[in-house]
């Protein structure tokens, strides 16, 4: 009896043991083979389920929501980084950023000199405008002012500034007269070879060397019809014949195309917002005819790759004198195959703001730029701006003619 009772609790002894975790020596059948932590070589990778990668599916709308960002709104590398901050929290998904002003460079360069107005030049605004809008998902376009030469009624103390380098380059009136100092812009003459050029070189040298996402061209005209009869104006258009206005016209879209050919990135120009008054509205100045500026052989020519009118008027029900749809529609016309992104003003407050960027969607605009990032940002509707239009995720629209 109790030989046979002990050899019952050696068995319910062992039974209860295979109850328990094995031990290392003995190898247990039907145990599933432990995932490989990720720091371990996977030697017998097929003995491993495949890992099941959740990706977040890219968003099915194209639209551009843009933003102008001028030189106006920045000191610091905080400033640059707070703006791209705001604009990505409030739904934009491109900035057009200003890093040229009057043939002066905010960023690191050999062409043209440090601005005046930014007194520590020890750091690159374009580099940090590039570095954290692209962390903040944001496309960065270089933004350029083309032809103004200086600002103010005060020369540049820089003395290798091209006001000073190069003065042959002043645009001149029709009387001979060159532009001087004044509150305002002096232009460069876009007839003059060199200056178109110098445009050229700093595209160039920009899209070589920072990541942008494409070069901005504003003030990509002349200031009005009365200029430029400089020297080298005047005998360009006595050695092709052409009549004045055409030549004029010519020498704008050859910087564009200038450009166009310089840089591997797409190019874009603010314009105008009237190219021609077909309604007869008074008062209103033309791109084509007063600014010698033919935004739409721009893109007829693919010297732009798109456009930004600046159609700073708001939305009217009669569709009368400067109605924002209106001129959307009219340069949707000339587009070629282009795009065409509808320049809103925040100046007008936020619901005019609202109202055209819903015009421009049903036009069928590719998308909008708003002017400007500071007005809108200090006028504290920026964030429900974008809480009112972006209520659906969207991405640039592609440029399948740049494929």
């Amino acid at each position: 009896m109790t030989d046979r009772l002990s050899a019952l609790v050696l068995f319910l002894a062992l039974v209860c043991l295979g109850c328990g975790e094995a031990p290392s020596s003995i190898p247990r059948v039907g145990i599933a083979k432990p995932e490989l932590p990720a720091s371990t070589p996977a030697e017998n990778t097929r003995d491993t389920p495949d890992e099941v990668v959740e990706t977040t599916p890219e968003p099915s709308l194209e639209e551009l929501r843009g933003v102008w960002v001028t030189r106006w709104t920045y000191d610091s590398e905080a400033d640059v980084k707070t703006a791209m901050g705001d604009l990505s929290k409030a739904g934009f998904n491109a900035v057009y950023f200003q890093v040229r002003g009057t043939f002066d460079a905010y960023y690191q360069s050999d062409i043209e000199p440090w601005p005046e107005r930014l007194k520590d030049s020890s750091w690159d605004p374009l580099a940090v405008a590039v570095k954290e809008g692209h962390a903040q998902g944001l496309q960065v376009h270089a933004y350029l002012n083309t032809f103004p030469l200086w600002n103010g009624p005060v020369a540049p103390k820089a003395q290798d500034h091209a006001y000073h380098t190069d003065e042959a380059w002043r645009i001149v009136k029709s009387n001979g007269e060159t532009m001087g100092l004044n509150k305002g812009y002096i232009f460069a003459s876009p007839g003059v070879t060199a200056v178109r050029e110098r445009v050229e070189a700093v595209a160039r040298d920009i899209d070589a060397r920072y990541d942008v996402d494409g070069i901005h061209l504003d003030y990509i005209r002349y200031p009005s019809r009365s200029y430029s009869s400089d020297a080298e104006s005047v005998s360009g258009i006595a050695a092709t014949g052409a009549d004045r206005a055409t030549w004029q016209r010519a020498q704008v879209l050859d910087t564009v195309q200038r450009v166009q050919d310089a840089v591997k990135v797409p190019v874009t120009a603010a314009v105008w917002g009237v190219y021609e008054n077909r309604w007869n509205w008074k008062s209103v100045s033309e791109g084509n005819k007063d600014f010698y500026q033919d935004s739409a052989q721009f893109l007829a020519t693919g010297a732009a790759d798109a456009t930004m009118p600046m159609i700073y008027w708001p939305v009217k029900e009669d569709a009368g004198r400067l109605d924002f749809r209106t001129l959307v529609k009219d340069h949707l016309s000339r587009a070629h195959g282009r795009h065409i992104y509808a320049g809103v003003t925040a100046e007008q407050g936020y619901d005019v703001a609202v109202g055209c960027v819903k015009s421009a969607r049903e036009e069928g605009a590719q998308g909008f730029v708003l002017f400007d990032y500071r007005t809108a940002r200090d006028a504290g509707w920026l964030q429900q701006f974008g809480d009112a239009l972006f209520t659906e995720d969207a991405v640039v629209p592609t440029m399948p003619w740049r494929d």
